[in-house]
C-alpha cells in the first residue's frame, strides 16, 4: 500500500511538472500560445522577431497600418433562442439543430483554405510550405439552458469545459490544460477567450513519445464564448498538430477573433 501511495504522490508531482514542460514545448513553437494569463488582459504573449509577430497582433488581427491581402470565407447561420443544445460543426447544423430567425452567429476562415466542396478536404491549405489540412474542426454551439456571466468569470478555477457547458463531442476539453485566457469587447458584447491544449493519456512507441516521460500536447483548442439573451454561445477552433500550429496559428486565431453573435432585427 505504501508503494501505491508513493506512486500516487509521484504521479501528482509529475502531472504538474509535465503540464509545465508541455507548455514550454508548445510556447517554443513559432506562434505558440503564451503563458497562463488571468482576466482581464489585452493580449496573449507571442514570440517576437518573426514575420507573424511583425504583421499580426497576438489575437490574430492585423496590426495598424497593415493591409489585409488574404480574402476570407464568411460562415453564418441563424438560430432561435432555445433551452436545448444547438450545435454546428464546420458550418453544418448537427444533432437535429434547427435553423431559426432570432440570433445570427458568424465567423470567417481564410479563402486560401478549401471549403470542402467539389471533393476537396475542408480547411485544406494548398499554400507553399503548408499543403496540409490547417484546422481539424470548427464547432459552434449554444449551451443548453440559461447562462450567467459569473460562471464564465470562474472558468479558470472551475474548468473552462464546465463553465462553457461543452458538449459531448468536445469531451477532451474537460482534461485539457488552460494555456492562456482573456476577455475582449466588440460591439458592446463581451467575449471570453481561452487557449487550451490536451495530451493523450499514453503515446507508447509513437513518434510523439519524445522520451521525456510524458506525451506532448496533440490537440490545441481556441475558444471564444459570449452570453446573449441569457444564452451562452461558443466557438471552438481545433488544431491537432503542433507542426500545423506553427504554420497556421495566426489564421486559427483570426477565426476565433472573428466569431460574432448578434440579435437579428425584425
Amino acid at each position: 500500500m505504501g508503494l501505491r501511495k508513493g506512486r500516487r504522490s509521484l504521479g501528482c508531482e509529475c502531472q504538474v511538472e509535465c503540464r509545465s514542460a508541455r507548455r514550454d514545448i508548445l510556447s517554443s513553437v513559432a506562434g505558440g500560445v503564451g503563458s497562463l494569463i488571468l482576466f482581464p488582459t489585452s493580449a496573449f504573449a507571442d514570440d517576437e522577431g518573426d514575420l507573424t509577430s511583425q504583421l499580426f497582433n497576438p489575437d490574430g488581427s492585423l496590426k495598424d497600418g497593415i493591409e489585409a491581402e488574404a480574402k476570407e470565407r464568411l460562415v453564418k447561420f441563424d438560430w432561435d433562442v432555445s433551452d436545448l443544445l444547438s450545435l454546428s460543426e464546420d458550418g453544418s447544423n448537427v444533432g437535429e439543430t434547427k435553423s431559426g430567425s432570432q440570433v445570427q452567429l458568424s465567423y470567417k476562415f481564410p479563402f486560401k483554405w478549401s471549403d470542402g466542396k467539389d471533393g476537396d478536404q475542408i480547411y485544406f491549405d494548398r499554400s507553399e510550405g503548408t499543403n496540409a489540412k490547417a484546422c481539424k474542426r470548427i464547432t459552434v454551439y449554444q449551451a443548453p439552458g440559461k447562462a450567467e456571466v459569473k460562471k464564465l468569470e470562474k472558468a479558470s478555477s472551475i474548468g473552462v469545459a464546465k463553465a462553457f457547458d461543452a458538449p459531448e463531442s468536445l469531451k477532451r476539453l474537460f482534461k485539457a490544460d488552460i494555456i492562456s485566457g482573456r476577455t475582449t469587447k466588440r460591439d458592446d458584447q463581451v467575449y471570453y477567450e481561452f487557449d487550451m491544449a490536451a495530451a493523450p493519456d499514453s503515446c507508447g512507441d509513437s513518434k510523439e513519445n519524445l522520451g521525456l516521460g510524458f506525451c506532448p500536447y496533440d490537440n490545441i483548442f481556441l475558444l471564444s464564448a459570449t452570453i446573449l439573451n441569457d444564452r451562452l454561445y461558443c466557438i471552438v477552433v481545433e488544431c491537432d498538430s503542433t507542426k500545423i500550429w506553427k504554420l497556421a496559428s495566426s489564421d486559427l486565431k483570426r477565426i476565433r477573433s472573428s466569431f460574432a453573435v448578434e440579435n437579428l432585427t425584425s
